[in-house]
């Protein structure tokens, strides 16, 4: 393993690799996050499950009946849908990791969900213009005080090339310090 002292192992493992090295980010790294929203999403789907309960009782009339079908089809289906598209994004956050191998050569990612490889992606060093850091939406917290970083490597001059090398980066030391092993081992110029 590769010394490092801003890197907490649970989010961020390392280790050498004969021409490079390798950075895991594991699954269950904001399980805070996904539980929100997973939360958020089953309070939608429980919800819009009640309404729809409410409004079809037995033995309406008919006027009742289409007001049923236009308040469900207007308000509690788009609810239980969009419930049911969160619950799906937490499960994805919980489940997904990333592995980044970084070479002279070239920079090759494997997105895994539930273990399986999901997406490869590879970016050569000799077409990347910049590592740039990002802070990352989906892992904030209002009560937090650092941000979540991610590192994105930048094609030189195609944008739907670029590559996404590291997330989850807990504060500017973590960030800082991935961003710097990711540009030495790559052979790239400091920003």
């Amino acid at each position: 393993m590769i010394e490092t002292s801003a890197l907490p192992d649970s989010v961020v493992r390392l280790s050498q690799c004969p021409d490079g090295i390798e950075i895991y980010f594991p699954p269950l790294r904001a399980p805070a996050a996904a539980v929100a929203l997973g939360l958020f999403g089953a309070a939608c789907v429980a919800l819009s499950l009640l309404a729809a309960l409410g409004l079809l009782s037995p033995g309406g009339s008919v006027a009742y009946g289409l007001m049923a079908i236009a308040l469900l089809g207007a308000f509690a289906a788009p609810f239980f849908v969009f419930g049911v598209v969160f619950v799906v994004i937490a499960l994805y956050m919980l489940a997904n990791s990333l592995t980044v191998n970084v070479t002279p050569e070239a920079i090759r990612t494997v997105r895994r969900v539930f273990g399986l490889a999901w997406a490869r992606r590879e970016l050569g060093c000799a077409d990347i213009t910049a590592i740039e850091a990002q802070i990352s939406a989906k892992y904030q917290n209002l009560f937090g005080a650092e941000p979540y970083f991610r590192l994105v490597a930048r094609h030189a001059t195609q944008r739907d090339r670029d590559l996404v090398v590291a997330e989850s980066l807990r504060g500017e030391a973590v960030k800082a310090e991935v961003q710097a092993l990711i540009t030495h081992h790559a052979g790239l110029n400091p920003a």
